[in-house]
C-alpha cells in the first residue's frame, strides 16, 4: 500500500477505539523523568480526538511552563515554530488551541525531546502522520540526539512506506511503556 492508502487504513483502524490516556501518560512521565533532565524541554501537542492527550502528563509536573513546549502550525509555509508553554493561545482552524504568531520561542537546541503524534508506526520507527510534513521538518533541524518519541494509540506495523525526507522515531511510547526502536518481541498492533 502507498501512504495515501495507509492513512484510509488506520484511519479506519482507530474509529472507535478507545484510548488509554492514563497509562500513556504514566509511562511517558516515568520515561521523561529519567531520560530528560531538568531546564530541558519537551515538546508536546495539543491532541486532536482521535490523538493520546497528553494533558496529564503537563499537569503532573510542578511547573510546566519551564519543563514542556509546543508547537504551532504556522498559517503559510510547513515551519512549525516552537513556543513556551502557558503562553497567548489562539484556535487553529482544526479545532486546537495553538500559541499566537508573534509570541516568544524556544530555541531548537535548548529541546531534549519531541513528543510525536502520528496515523501510525512500524517498528522501525516509521511514523506516518496526517501527510503535510510539519514535524519532519521540525525533526530534520534539531539536533539529532534529541529524542523522537512517537506516541502511538495502540497501531503499530510491521513496516510502512518511508520517503527519504521521513525523520524516524527513536522511541515509541504505548500505555505500557516507552520503548526504543526498532521494536523486538510482541507487541500490540493494529
Amino acid at each position: 500500500m502507498d501512504k495515501r492508502a495507509w492513512r484510509r487504513h488506520l484511519r479506519a483502524q482507530r474509529a472507535g477505539r478507545s484510548i488509554d490516556h492514563a497509562g500513556h501518560v504514566e509511562a511517558l512521565a516515568r520515561f521523561l523523568a529519567d531520560a530528560v533532565p531538568e531546564g530541558r524541554r519537551v515538546v508536546v501537542y495539543h491532541a486532536m480526538a482521535d490523538e493520546v492527550s497528553l494533558d496529564g502528563l503537563i499537569r503532573s509536573h510542578p511547573d510546566p511552563s519551564t519543563r514542556f513546549a509546543i508547537t504551532r502550525t504556522p498559517d503559510q509555509g510547513y515551519r512549525l515554530t516552537v513556543h513556551p508553554l502557558g503562553g497567548p493561545t489562539e484556535r487553529h482552524p482544526y479545532g486546537y488551541d495553538q500559541p499566537v504568531a508573534d509570541g516568544p520561542t524556544v530555541a531548537d537546541d535548548s529541546i531534549a525531546a519531541v513528543l510525536v503524534p502520528g496515523l501510525g508506526f512500524d517498528r522501525l520507527g516509521t511514523r506516518l502522520g496526517r501527510g503535510a510534513g510539519y514535524y519532519d521538518r521540525l525533526l530534520a533541524r534539531i539536533d539529532p540526539s534529541v529524542l523522537r518519541i512517537g506516541i502511538t494509540a495502540g497501531i503499530v506495523v510491521d513496516r510502512l512506506p518511508a520517503d527519504r525526507h521521513d525523520v524516524p522515531m527513536t522511541h515509541l511510547a504505548t500505555a505500557e511503556a516507552v520503548l526504543e526502536v526498532p521494536l523486538e518481541g510482541p507487541l500490540s498492533s493494529g
